[in-house]
């Protein structure tokens, strides 16, 4: 599992953010969020993938959202967005733990992109330093690399990687 110095290591201090723990408590997360979101931190940016710079529309960073479900009410706390669509943001189910990606336009909709915080975090990590490595690796290098880690990524969130169509398989699918 990433470490805030590993983190701030591969993108810069001024490029990692964490969260107030008096703020992680007012938004009632849970003792392995709260850690997560005060003691590692997110990332600000991570190329097509994800940005804390969200566009107007929709709620910003760490905003708490009511939201109705299956006919079940919950809480989610938005984490932050894709870099590409200004209605999506990536959230976490405060009740579940687990990371969705969610629509906030007319239709909403939303998937689950990871089961807990600290996968949806170590993927984005792991997903920069595969970038980084392949910038330095020979092109025959570069597939068996990322076939290693996404080796390793399963190991850790089996749900994420289950459809051809979820959004990790198809991150991976885009990249190669």
């Amino acid at each position: 599992m990433a470490t805030h110095e590993e983190m701030t290591e591969l993108f810069g201090a001024e490029r990692v953010v964490t969260l107030a723990r008096p703020i992680a408590e007012e938004r009632g997360l849970s003792e392995s969020d709260a850690e997560m979101l005060c003691d590692v931190g997110l990332p600000k940016f991570v190329d097509v993938l994800f940005t804390l710079d969200t566009a107007e529309e929709g709620p910003d960073p760490f905003t708490v959202v009511p939201v109705a479900a299956g006919g079940e009410k919950t809480h989610i706390l938005v984490l932050g967005g894709p870099t590409d669509d200004p209605s999506m943001r990536y959230c976490l189910d405060m009740e579940r733990g687990y990371v969705i990606l969610m629509s906030f336009d007319e239709e909403p909709r939303a998937e689950i992109v990871n089961r807990t915080l600290g996968d949806f975090v170590e993927f984005l990590y792991r997903f920069v330093l595969r970038t980084k490595h392949l910038e330095q690796a020979a092109p025959q290098d570069r597939g068996p690399y990322t076939d290693k880690l996404v080796e390793y990524l399963r190991a850790r969130d089996r749900y994420a990687f289950a459809q051809p169509d979820s959004w990790w398989s198809m991150v991976f699918e885009q990249v190669g």
